[in-house]
């Protein structure tokens, strides 16, 4: 015979499910009319939730875009370790490198953040941040967790210097033009990780 939930754990779970309904609505929106243009009827219409309710979980538009930007950041976590299934540690690390860099510039919802304000680039990256270091130990630990699976051997603080070079490495090509590398040509940008990022694994 199966145990209810507790009263408190399906309203927790609700709820969760209530807030990815609403951040999913928004991303959607967000990248169809840009921030500024956004509407927040639609929004909680799309959702299936109220404007009260959703003003209760996210109190300002700007609270539900800093929402849909961590959404966008773990989206792409999610999909740079489904494409590295099966890759050695140095072919891991050029892959993930050129997906990052290219995902981001070719990501519909970046784009119409920077299209509404260029400004916001801290906002998508997040090194001025007050949660600049979580952003970059999030996803350096993504990127150490990522190379051990694909059978990286080197000692742990190595390893994470390095992963968080490259963490630093990715946003910095992923929103800065360059005169050295052409960051739009993914074949280019594989070169130049084969080149001077993969030799820093083992």
């Amino acid at each position: 015979m199966e145990t209810a939930s507790p009263p408190r754990a399906r309203s927790k779970a609700a709820q969760q499910q209530q807030e990815d309904r609403i951040v999913a609505a928004a991303t959607a929106e967000f990248e169809r009319v840009g921030v500024r243009r956004a509407s927040i009827e639609r929004i909680a219409q799309d959702a299936g939730v109220s404007r009260s309710t959703l003003y209760r979980r996210f109190p300002s538009k700007e609270d539900l875009l800093a929402e849909v930007v961590v959404s966008m950041r773990r989206h792409f976590l999610r999909e740079i370790s489904v494409a590295l299934t099966g890759l050695d540690p140095r072919a891991a690390v050029v892959e993930a490198f050129c997906l990052a860099v290219t995902g981001f510039r070719n990501n519909a919802l970046a784009k119409q953040i920077l299209a509404d304000d260029p400004g916001a680039i801290d906002l998508l990256i997040g090194f001025e941040a007050p949660q600049a270091v979580d952003l970059v130990g999030e996803f350096s630990q993504g990127i150490v967790t990522t190379l051990r699976a694909a059978g990286a051997s080197m000692p742990e603080p190595d390893l994470r210097m390095a992963a968080e070079t490259q963490f630093r490495l990715v946003s910095s090509f992923a929103v800065t033009s360059s005169f050295a590398l052409d960051i739009d040509d993914a074949d280019a940008v594989r070169a130049y990780a084969a080149k001077f990022l993969a030799p820093m694994i083992w």
